[in-house]
């Protein structure tokens, strides 16, 4: 059966942030061959091609998208071992839950992120002192340029921080990955919210299910709900050199920072956002920043992209001018 391919079909429905326009054109694809044919037709027209999956993580533009946006619904889990298959397509929480529900550990901490498994790996998804490239054993990825499947190992993955070859090449189509989990783990509860939820509980050494509970229970309290729209953390944490830190230490006493070991320093985006800029709570029409929590601006019913853009380029210029560092955005702009 030839894929269907739908035209002037609206994406804001299919984002987490709910703006933006059409799609020219757009494609639903359960498996390789689907997506094989609607590449295929994309690059037989000359059409640009933008992959969608769970829309976490994407602020579509006004102007919506002039080619064809392709959105990955491919689907299934299996388990050999400690290693776990995911396709592409999957939610990624429902699958830390599955995880977690077979007893594994390693992806406990990464609960309740938002999106698709194939999502999570391009992002090299990161929460609670954890990362998703910790646990990856290999990506298989449809290259679309050559129209083959390739394999690669996780050192072959390029990650870095909120960083992998998937991203940097958008000629990869994540298509499915492969977990390599351990069956006795560490808890991770070194990150101060996750060791003040445990103290408060007088609990010292919490279970995986507990582990992901209190990961659930901490992003509930801080993540805006429907229907109000987000695309999660909109800026990465700026890594800096050691002696622009001690500068900014000396400025800003108590500013959140993580030592990264190689001499450079990780800044926590939402303390500059919030103490440095104040920007914690501020709304202009529908566009605002969460109360909770400075890393996260919301659409508050009927903001335009350009309107949460602007809000962004307001906050990026306040920051840079008050530290001289400069927030770089963890949205992917279509």
């Amino acid at each position: 059966m030839a894929i269907q391919i739908l035209e002037n079909v609206a994406l804001a429905p299919m984002t987490t942030m709910r703006v933006g326009g059409d799609a020219r054109f757009f494609a639903r694809v359960g498996g390789i061959e689907e997506l094989s044919e609607a590449v295929l037709w994309a690059q037989r027209k000359g059409l640009p091609i933008f992959i969608l999956g769970g829309g976490a993580n994407t602020l579509v533009s006004q102007d919506g998208f002039v080619g064809l946006v392709i959105k990955i619904e491919m689907k299934g889990i299996s388990y050999d071992g400690n290693r776990v298959t995911v396709e592409a397509g999957e939610w990624w929480d429902d699958v830390v839950c599955d995880i977690v529900a077979h007893d594994l550990w390693g992806v406990e901490n990464l609960s309740l992120i938002p999106g698709t498994v194939g999502g999570a790996v391009v992002q090299n998804i990161g929460a609670y002192g954890a990362e998703i490239c910790n646990t990856i054993f290999s990506v298989e990825a449809l290259d679309i340029e050559k129209m083959q499947i390739k394999t690669f190992l996780q050192a072959k993955c390029e990650f870095g921080y909120r960083e992998s070859i998937f991203k940097k090449n958008k000629n990869l189509v994540v298509l499915r990955v492969t977990l390599e989990l351990k069956n006795d783990g560490v808890p991770n509860t070194e990150y101060e919210d996750v060791k003040k939820y445990f103290e408060n509980k007088n609990i010292e050494a919490p279970s995986l299910q507990e582990i992901r509970e209190a990961i659930v229970a901490i992003r509930t309290a801080k993540m805006p709900a429907p229907p109000l729209g987000t695309a999660g953390s909109f800026f990465k944490n700026p890594v800096v050199d050691m002696t622009t830190y001690e500068t900014l230490k000396k400025e800003f006493p108590e500013i959140k920072a993580y030592m990264q070991g190689d001499n450079t320093v990780k800044l926590s985006a939402a303390w500059l956002i919030d103490h440095v800029g104040g920007w914690r709570g501020y709304r202009k029409g529908d566009a605002g920043v969460h109360e909770k929590q400075a890393l996260i601006l919301v659409n508050y019913g009927n903001a335009s992209a350009e309107e949460m853009l602007s809000l962004a380029h307001e906050i990026k210029n306040n920051i840079k001018e008050k530290t001289n560092v400069t927030l770089e955005e963890e949205v992917v702009m279509l």
